[in-house]
């Protein structure tokens, strides 16, 4: 039983490595995308700092998801209590942090770091190419578009119809609601727009602090 546990504790192990692994290159290839969408030049349709963004939504499969950012109290005390490292001599005072909560189920678990990564796609939004007095937006697969993004700031809202994909360019189109100017932008903006709920949650961690039976 012994080695059972030993084998059991080495597999939870790797499992840990191999998790880490891929989250850590699913964030290096979101954080070359934001590079490269920074590099581009062209018309910039929106620029802001990411913690000025309070919302922000999208549509996945027909369903969308509405993410606020909130601010919780971090009692550092209970982190050390669960560790076993609390320690009476010293005595940490809570903090408060901003944390993103899906608005339809705010007790979800969710993977911040990615939800951060999804905000960040509003930051900064060029236009490679510019459209005005579009008559038929069908031809840019706007008439009915694949996904619609909305942002809110302190200073005021952004919407966009996202359409069809310009592999010869490599752009998506997109245009505001009731306008017949589109705009040819990155894929990086409509790719980082394309995760389900349950991508978005953070794995549930394995316990191997349980004592193997003898």
């Amino acid at each position: 039983m012994k080695k059972q546990g030993r084998n059991f504790i080495i597999l939870a192990a790797v499992l840990a490595v191999l998790t880490a692994g891929y989250f850590l290159l699913v964030r290096y290839n979101e954080n070359r995308e934001e590079q490269e969408s920074d590099q581009v030049d062209g018309e910039v349709l929106v620029e802001m700092d990411r913690d000025d963004i309070l919302r922000f939504s999208y549509v996945y499969e027909g369903e969308t998801y509405v993410f606020e950012k909130t601010e919780v109290t971090v009692d550092p005390s209970e982190s050390n209590d669960q560790e076993g490292e609390q320690s009476d001599s010293v005595s940490a005072e809570p903090t408060v942090e901003s944390r993103w909560v899906y608005t339809a189920d705010p007790s979800l678990n969710l993977m911040q770091s990615r939800i951060n990564s999804m905000a960040g796609k509003f930051t900064r939004i060029i236009a490679k190419q510019t459209i005005t007095d579009v008559t038929d937006l069908s031809q840019y697969g706007l008439e009915e578009p694949c996904n619609v993004v909305h942002c809110e700031t302190a200073q005021g809202t952004y919407t966009y119809n996202v359409g069809d994909y310009n592999s010869v360019g490599s752009v998506y189109y997109i245009c505001e609601p009731d306008s017949n100017t589109v705009y040819a932008v990155t894929t990086s903006f409509r790719t980082g727009m394309d995760y389900s709920l349950e991508e978005l949650l953070e794995e549930e961690t394995v316990d191997t602090d349980t004592p193997a039976e003898e």
